[in-house]
């Protein structure tokens, strides 16, 4: 598991980097992809849901964000249910309340957040934000994997995640607070405090978002949302941290929050 964990993450890191120091239409381009394959495996994991249904959910809140900044993100959100219902209504088989469920967590879940994502690069910091966004849910997942793996004793939420102990989210919540704290305060200027709490923020709303795909399996009763990505399940499995993460960093910036 470990292995293929590496090899995963030596091929992603580079697209990721590569798109971020690039340009923001790279970003742009690697986010519909990533809707596109999260579509997919929706469409896959609840059965009889079209795939163009799932897309467009997903993708509308992020083209309208070009134009129209966050609130075209929103807009997009709201375009999402007459789109839904077009596809509902011409096809019965496909009223179910899997579909209806897959619909608004594609507009909800990965649509808008990864707009924001896509935002965030329209900002004067905003290829360091990016990678506070990108790579501090890969910082608090790697903390709390090693971690749980050296000292993990005590179960954090058994029911839903037997794997993930205490002792791992205090040391993912520990190295993504000195990684991110470090980065925003060398690179973006914040003052040490600032710095610290982004940190914290960062690793608490990671292990957030990969506990909401954990309920969210549960309810549906699936061990993996998808297989594309050796290691670590589907694309969902990969960015289901980014996806808390994203909107964050672009308000706490945005709105001077901390």
């Amino acid at each position: 598991m470990l292995r293929w964990r590496f090899v995963t993450a030596l091929i992603l890191v580079p697209i990721v980097l590569g798109a971020i120091l690039y340009e923001r239409w790279a970003v742009l381009a690697v986010v519909l992809l990533v809707v596109a394959r999260a579509a997919q495996e929706l469409a896959r994991a609840l059965d009889k849901l079209p795939f163009p249904a799932a897309f467009g959910s997903g993708a509308f809140p992020i083209l309208l964000s070009i134009p129209y900044g966050a609130n075209g993100a929103l807009a997009g959100v709201f375009l999402s249910l007459p789109w839904s219902l077009i596809w509902l209504t011409g096809q019965p088989e496909v009223r179910t309340l899997r579909a209806i469920l897959a619909l608004l967590l594609m507009a909800l879940w990965v649509g808008a957040p990864l707009a924001h994502l896509a935002l965030i690069g329209e900002l004067a910091d905003g290829r360091y934000l990016i990678l506070v966004a990108v790579a501090g849910p890969w910082i608090s997942d790697s903390g709390a994997y090693f971690a749980g793996r050296l000292f993990g004793r005590h179960p954090i939420f058994p029911t839903l995640s037997p794997k993930k102990t205490v002792e791992g989210g205090i040391g993912g919540l520990l190295l993504t607070t000195a990684a991110v704290g470090y980065f925003t305060y060398a690179f973006l200027d914040f003052i040490p405090f600032t710095a610290a709490l982004w940190g914290l923020s960062i690793s608490i709303l990671s292990q957030a978002g990969d506990l909401f795909e954990s309920i969210l399996k549960r309810i549906l009763d699936l061990k993996d949302l998808g297989r594309a990505l050796p290691g670590h399940g589907g694309i969902l499995d990969r960015i289901d941290s980014l996806l808390f993460t994203a909107p964050a960093v672009y308000y706490l910036y945005t709105l001077a929050v901390i």
